[in-house]
């Protein structure tokens, strides 16, 4: 083994071990947990009640061999607000936080490059992330083998591939934003802004003015993982064709080709602020 690789394997489990020591682990843990239970008593409660939140015209066309998509759809339509609200904790502070706590005058001198230590970080960040969300998942899997004895269908796996992507992307977006403040609660406050409001009001007005539909937005390439199960769109603006199809192959591929490029693109834009950072 190398000495940066040495160095960035004992960087990212130093920084591991400060993220799921922090308060913010422990929150974000509590909120998965309590999601899960929620959609857990929901799930047990109307699985034979889908006739009361699903029109009975629509239901006929799936029959009993639907449900398993449709609770599917529904978990997943909760999870795509899971990772944004982890990697807000673990990674809006990443950058900002050294700058804010003064820790970067004892960081930026050690004999470490500074993508290293960014790498080193981004990693440690990616996988508390990923563990956070991982519990709510383990407890749909649990849910869905009482409800659904047998394999589970492959749309979940999917869904699980998409939500790693998904993961690397919002988390790498983050560190940019952390890279651009010298304060914690500047950073998060814009994350949140512009996932939640400028990207959600942007597809809506150019769903609207210009029937089509963002596919370039981070927000609507996450989509990807609950229409794995069902292709319907929320979005009563929404130019796509909501069907109780998955959604094509191809489509899948352009949400991960967008997370994808917002992974490389956000965390090399984070590099290049970073390296240029100063302390005053």
């Amino acid at each position: 083994m190398t000495g940066t690789a040495r160095t960035l394997r004992v960087a990212t489990a130093y920084y591991f071990r400060n993220y799921y020591r922090s308060k913010s682990f422990y929150l974000m843990l509590i909120i998965a947990i309590l999601v899960s239970v929620l959609l857990t008593y929901f799930s047990l409660k109307y699985i034979n009640k889908l006739d009361l939140i699903i029109p009975k015209s629509l239901l006929s066309t799936l029959g009993n061999s639907g449900k398993e998509e449709i609770f599917g759809y529904l978990w997943a339509f909760v999870l795509l607000d899971l990772p944004v609200f982890a990697s807000v904790f673990f990674g809006s502070t990443a950058i900002s936080s050294e700058i804010e706590n003064k820790t970067a005058f004892h960081i930026f001198p050690l004999p470490i490059g500074r993508v290293t230590l960014l790498v080193s970080k981004y990693l440690a960040a990616v996988a508390v992330t990923f563990i956070t969300v991982l519990i709510y998942v383990a407890f749909q899997a649990a849910v869905f083998e009482y409800l659904f004895p047998g394999p589970l269908l492959l749309p979940f796996y999917q869904s699980l591939g998409l939500l790693l992507i998904f993961v690397f992307s919002i988390t790498a977006f983050t560190f940019l934003i952390s890279s651009i403040f010298n304060k914690n609660t500047y950073a998060y406050i814009t994350v949140f802004l512009i996932y939640f409001l400028v990207f959600n009001a942007y597809e809506i007005i150019v769903e609207f003015l210009y029937k089509t539909t963002p596919y370039y937005l981070l927000n609507v390439a996450a989509d990807a993982m609950e229409k794995v199960y069902l292709n319907i769109s929320t979005n009563p603006f929404s130019t796509s064709s909501s069907t109780f199809a998955p959604a094509t192959v191809g489509t899948l591929y352009t949400s991960i080709g967008v997370m994808v490029a917002y992974a490389i693109v956000s965390f090399a834009a984070a590099l290049i602020i970073f390296d240029r950072k100063e302390v005053k």
